[in-house]
Formats: C-alpha cells, structure tokens, sequence
C-alpha cells in the first residue's frame, strides 16, 4: 500500500485574489467554534465565477465582517462542482483565517457531495470539519438541496449573506 504525505503536497490555486493552499492548517476546534459564536456578515459577495482552467466547477469568495462593519481576517469561500459526466455534486463551503505570512488556515468547511451511484469511500460522505475536527453527516445530508446545504453553513458559521446569494447554477441578469 503506498502513502502519499499530504504534508509534502503543495498547491495553489487563486481564485478571486484570494489564494486557497491545499496544505493550509487546520486551527484547533475549540479556536474555531470560539471565532463562529459572534454574528458574521458577507456583503456583496461577488457572482459565481468558474476559477481558469476548471471544468463543471464554480466559486465565489469574500471577505467578512462583524457587526460594526470591521473586517475580522475571515474569508468565506464557497466551492460548487457538477461533473458533466458522472453528475456527482460538491459542495464545499468553507471560512478560512488569514495565518501568518498571509497562510489560510481552516476555521469551518461544510463537504457534502452526492454520488448517483453510492459513496466509493467512506471519507466521500458528507462531513464537516470545525477546525482540526472532522465530524460525519447524517445520511440525509446527501440528499440536500443547494438551499438546504447554504442553509446548514450559515447556521454552524453564524454567517449572514447580504444579499442572499444565488445559485451557483441560476443565471444572473444584469440590468
């Protein structure tokens, strides 16, 4: 059996201006859950936009803010993927912390992807992730709409969105 050492992985992606490094930390639970109990807030949060060079892949990323409008170095980053091919769904909602050297570090991260033909593993189920805590979904999870899994994000990370954001698959007109 061969083991590849995440921690010697490295990638960058930039979306949006802002960078999503697959090694990024995790921050212990505890830290994490105290940095969600406060009231967030993500104002105009810019359109789903496909990142270059992905395919079926959408993403929308903003900073957030406290209730005094101050920038508490959170960003909200929120990940939708349709597989022409296969028609599995992701969903990856995630808030990082700004780390030193500009790092990202995982305070929460929501993955509920549905497979048309069964889980291939057990760690394809739907989970959650509170800082260095990975914690399973319920079976149901699966079946959620994009509301139902926005709706489970904004509850776990005390996030409002102003204004309430679209679909990641609904055409937006401009007018």
């Amino acid at each position: 059996m061969s083991v590849i050492r995440r921690d010697r992985l490295t990638t960058t992606k930039t979306y949006h201006k802002v960078t999503i490094r697959d090694d990024m930390n995790d921050i212990p639970e505890d830290e994490a859950r105290q940095l969600l109990t406060r009231p967030l807030f993500c104002e105009d949060c810019p359109e789903w936009r496909p990142p270059r060079g992905t395919k079926g892949m959408l993403q929308a990323s903003c900073g957030l803010l406290d209730s005094d409008g101050i920038n508490v170095q959170l960003i909200v980053d929120l990940i939708f993927k349709r597989s022409p091919k296969t028609d599995v769904v992701q969903y990856k909602f995630s808030v990082f912390r700004r780390g030193p050297a500009a790092r990202l570090e995982r305070v929460f991260q929501l993955d509920v992807t549905q497979w048309p033909k069964g889980f291939p593993s057990d760690h394809h189920k739907p989970h959650q992730h509170f800082g260095d805590k990975r914690n399973l979904g319920d079976a149901s999870w699966s079946d959620w709409t994009y509301d139902e899994v926005l709706k489970h994000f904004c509850a776990m990370t005390n996030i409002t969105f102003q204004p309430p954001l679209s679909h990641p698959e609904e055409l937006q007109l401009r007018g």
